[in-house]
């Protein structure tokens, strides 16, 4: 059992070093989609909801598997920051989808589908802030 622990951390270790640096860099792929969709007005292909979800499931092996997380938890802030990094990179994807539906479909106006993209960044940011507010990242004086 222990060597397939170690097999399975062999593989894992690299995938995550390159999950990573794909996480800090989506937010401004997704940004110079956003920018691109609105100002040519033409939609771009949209598969960032899978790869967010593929990197969410590398993220959450390495904080709930103990074996796995020990080289991200040496680096403190770097589980925490990779999950704000998945968090803005849904709202940025939810934003994009909708400013898509504007661009191909005509679904709705252009001020609408910025404001509807808007308002999902600043949902889904209210709702990381709620979360971090009711579960924080560093224990709170009182509640120890």
């Amino acid at each position: 059992m222990i060597v397939l622990k170690w097999l399975f951390a062999i593989i894992f270790h690299p995938i995550m070093i390159v999950v990573i640096l794909f996480t800090l860099i989506m937010p401004f792929m997704l940004y110079g989609d956003l920018k691109k969709v609105l100002t040519y007005e033409v939609p771009t292909s949209n598969p960032t909801l899978i790869i967010i979800s593929l990197i969410s499931l590398f993220i959450y092996l390495a904080m709930k598997i103990k074996f796995l997380g020990k080289p991200y938890r040496k680096v403190t802030m770097l589980l925490p920051a990779l999950q704000m990094i998945v968090y803005t990179c849904t709202a940025l994807s939810i934003g994009l989808t909708l400013v898509n539906k504007w661009a191909d479909e005509g679904l709705y106006s252009k001020g609408w589908a910025i404001t509807l993209a808007l308002l999902a960044i600043v949902a889904i940011r209210l709702g990381m802030s709620f979360l971090y507010w009711k579960y924080p990242i560093v224990q709170r004086k009182g509640d120890r």
